[in-house]
């Protein structure tokens, strides 16, 4: 999602360039910004020197590499591009042409401004905030395929985070959380994967007015379903980076991560960071044991900014 800025650069200053995608496989149903073809990329299927090798055929000018992984730099030489744009590190400088050079300490400044600083350093994030070029008809023809229908109004709530517990805000913060909401009159659906389905069903907590859905949706359709939604609350995990995508209101939790690195660019985001002394420590599991980083956001503080953003939501409407 946070790629999306980068895209949104390169097509702004190259604005008759043909511009390929390469995605990850599960990605190319996104509606990503580009001017070319969306080249998915299988790694169960293929390995980044035989992908790479693939593409030489396409005599590519340049090939930016967003990813700090030696793979994908090694993808990038076999594909014969006569530039090879990206960070220097992993041992793999060799095989850019040329190899960038931070101009700051890493995950000091925004992902984002990384990403930016491949195309030009003075490149702001607020000049190219993440977007996600989607339409109404897009929206219902996702949505079409969900059922049940979705409530009219509802708060989504994202508990999950992939990386690990030192990303995930405490379940029985959420189920705090939610009871309040539901008090204040607004349903609720639980959004993730399907390993999301159990701590979803404790959220839940047999409460009235709030849904389970993890699980039950793919990923262009959580987007059109995070588009309907009048508010995301989540830990700092994709569902976040889409949301900032969608530029919709959503507040983030965040503990052993950065929001100086990875927040949600978005005028209607609302960040919850206690930056204790031990945080960001970038761990996917507490050192210490106690997760006070997340621990530590309370949920009526979390209750407070998500109905604050749920006023201004409606004002804006």
């Amino acid at each position: 999602m946070m790629s999306t800025s980068f895209l949104q650069a390169v097509l702004h200053y190259y604005p008759t360039a043909h511009v390929d995608l390469i995605v990850k496989a599960g990605l190319e149903a996104l509606p990503l910004p580009h001017r070319g073809e969306v080249l998915v990329f299988d790694r169960q299927q293929n390995s980044p020197g035989k992908f790479g090798a693939s593409l030489r055929s396409r005599r590519y000018d340049r090939f930016y590499i967003l990813p700090p992984s030696f793979s994908s730099a090694w993808m990038a030489f076999r594909s014969g591009a006569v530039e090879r744009i990206g960070y220097g590190g992993n041992a793999r400088s060799w095989l850019l042409k040329p190899a960038r050079q931070y101009s700051h300490v890493p995950r000091t400044q925004h992902l984002i401004s990384e990403y930016l600083g491949l195309l030009e350093e003075t490149l702001s994030p607020r000049e190219f905030p993440p977007y996600l070029p989607i339409t109404e008809e897009w929206i219902e023809g996702q949505l079409s395929a969900i059922s049940p229908a979705l409530p009219k109004s509802f708060v989504a709530i994202a508990a999950g985070a992939i990386y690990g517990p030192a990303k995930q805000w405490p379940t029985e913060h959420y189920q705090t959380l939610v009871k309040q909401l539901v008090q204040a009159g607004h349903s609720i659906v639980i959004v993730g994967t399907a390993a999301d389905r159990k701590a979803g069903d404790q959220i839940l907590n047999g409460e009235t007015g709030v849904e389970n859905r993890c699980g039950q949706t793919n990923l262009p359709q959580l987007v059109a379903l995070l588009a309907r939604a009048s508010l995301l609350i989540s830990n700092d995990s994709g569902s976040m980076h889409m949301m900032a995508g969608l530029q919709r209101p959503q507040v983030a939790v965040f503990g052993s991560t950065s929001p100086v690195w990875t927040g949600p660019l978005n005028g209607k985001a609302t960040v919850m960071y206690k930056q204790l002394e031990c945080s960001p420590c970038f761990q996917r599991t507490c050192r210490f044991g106690h997760y006070n980083c997340l621990r530590n956001i309370n949920p009526d503080e979390v209750k407070a900014a998500a109905l604050k953003a749920l006023a201004g939501s409606l004002g804006d409407g």
